[in-house]
């Protein structure tokens, strides 16, 4: 893959001239399997380059998720949320979110971040070990994404099977 693939669904604007180190960048091969440090080397230097795409923390925080960096997965989760919500008027504090908030069930752009990385919330939670805050907050990606537009269904569903396994324990 390369990392213009990150762009795929939002495009560099075609009329935006592009300085040829970042078209350079652009055309790097990213291998995270092969070449973590490379990876998270080159994506850095597309934020540096690119900081109002939200793609490139959204590839990091992944990328530290499931690396078990939480801390800095979390951390640039709630930077993309917080962008995102600046980006489409909302608040970011999820909690104070409901179906009128925002036009949720047309999830592009910005609320489409936004709706992702409230999913990659639960599932860094789940990973940390805080089943509950991670129970809060994807019951809160289903009321706000009901049609499951990202996906939050699947990490719910593992919640509530952590949980149930955690109540036969007992």
């Amino acid at each position: 893959m390369q990392l213009r693939e990150l762009f795929n669904e939002f495009p560099v604007p075609s009329g935006e001239v592009i300085p040829l180190a970042l078209q350079q960048l652009l055309c790097e091969p990213l291998d995270v399997a092969r070449d973590w440090q490379r990876a998270e080397q080159l994506l850095q230097d597309a934020r540096a380059h690119m900081p109002q795409r939200l793609e490139i923390p959204v590839a990091l925080y992944k990328m530290y998720a499931y690396s078990n960096r939480f801390d800095e997965a979390l951390a640039l989760i709630n930077e993309v949320l917080l962008r995102a919500a600046v980006q489409d008027h909302f608040s970011a504090d999820w909690r104070q979110l409901d179906n009128d908030s925002t036009p949720w069930q047309q999830a592009s752009g910005a609320r489409r971040f936004y709706l992702y990385s409230l999913k990659a919330t639960g599932f860094v939670c789940l990973r940390k070990g805080d089943i509950a805050q991670a129970q809060a907050v994807l019951e809160k990606l289903q009321l706000l994404d009901p049609l499951d537009q990202v996906g939050g269904s699947v990490v719910l569903e593992m919640a509530q099977r952590i949980l149930e396994q955690d109540d036969i324990a007992c």
